[in-house]
């Protein structure tokens, strides 16, 4: 199944392209500077795909917040900083930041339930639901980025820091010429590897973070600061608000992901389907009278039509469809 599950009767999801284009079109039509070909071009956009127009009408949302706010809109700050988005080279993410800085885009577009396009386009790295990426860094530190990921990058002369707010990454780091720690944070904590790759996983349920060592060892405390714990190599834990948890023995499968793979080793067919839950947005469920079945094996995330295939051969579970979109495993 290729297409992204969502609630029968809901409106399939905009596609991410769609979000950056109708973000820089909002950003030029906020400028006040927006010329009559332009908005003949941005017209024309708009009913050219279904997309665009329900794009174009969510960021209306926030077009209302910045008339809210227009004594705002007419500081030096705002002006110049709208002015800037018509820069064809100008980065998305800064005008982003700036706008939000100026308390110009206000808490409630940040923190609305579907708010992660809007975060993406403020993350220096990002992925949507089910894609997965890989990057070198300045410094020759690889990162790998799960599924709905967002990950900030900040390098200066006194460190190299990673920003994990949402999703999951691995980390194969380099050692710097300049001397300069590699420190990765995300909203419980601070870690620093010694040496090392690692897995950091932030939950988006605010449960917490979990970090897993492959090899070398991490530095792991609270955010906030208190004494480290040094996890070790084969080793996972997790970290809370208030505490860093005692390392336990970590399940080195649950990397598989980096290879385009979710192995399992008897896991329950209920908590395999929540695994892949996270890479299918939408409604992927799973009857109580099958939950309890066991599988093994080793299951391709890039084709998610042979997983369902599998899965009807080796258990005695049917995949039903009530939509394209909303898919539920049922005894057979």
């Amino acid at each position: 199944m290729n297409a992204m599950p969502v609630h029968e009767g809901q409106e399939t999801p905009i596609p991410e392209s769609v979000h950056d284009q109708a973000l820089a079109w909002f950003t030029l039509a906020q400028s006040g500077e927006i010329s009559p070909q332009q908005q003949e071009q941005l017209q024309r956009w708009r009913e050219s795909d279904p997309h665009h127009e329900r794009a174009w009408q969510r960021f209306k949302t926030l077009a209302q917040q910045l008339q809210r706010r227009s004594h705002q809109l007419s500081s030096p700050l705002a002006r110049q900083t709208l002015q800037q988005t018509r820069t064809p080279d100008r980065d998305r993410r800064q005008v982003l930041k700036i706008l939000l800085g100026a308390g110009l885009l206000g808490s409630t577009a940040w923190q609305a339930s579907d708010s992660f396009w809007v975060q993406s386009a403020l993350a220096d790295y990002h992925t949507a639901t089910g894609e997965r990426s890989h990057h070198t860094l300045a410094d020759g530190t690889q990162i790998w980025l799960n599924t709905r990921t967002l990950l900030d990058v900040q390098f200066d002369a006194t460190e190299r820091r990673l920003t994990l707010r949402q999703g999951e990454i691995d980390v194969l780091t380099a050692s710097d010429p300049a001397g300069r720690p590699l420190l990765v944070y995300t909203a419980e904590a601070r870690l620093q590897p010694l040496g090392t790759r690692f897995t950091v996983r932030r939950e988006d349920d605010g449960r917490g973070t979990l970090v897993a060592v492959s090899s070398g060892r991490v530095a792991a405390r609270l955010k906030d600061g208190g004494e480290a714990s040094v996890i070790q190599a084969s080793s996972q834990a997790w970290i809370s608000s208030s505490r860093v948890y005692p390392a336990q023995p970590a399940n080195l499968a649950d990397t598989a992901w980096i290879d385009g793979f979710i192995v399992a080793e008897r896991m329950r067919l209920a908590d395999f389907v929540q695994a892949l839950s996270r890479y299918l947005p939408g409604v992927l469920r799973c009857d109580p009278a099958v939950a309890d079945l066991r599988l093994t094996g080793s299951y391709p995330l890039n084709d998610t039509e042979q997983i369902f295939t599998m899965l009807e051969q080796s258990l005695p579970v049917a995949v039903q469809r009530r939509t394209r979109y909303w898919v539920t495993f049922v005894a057979r």
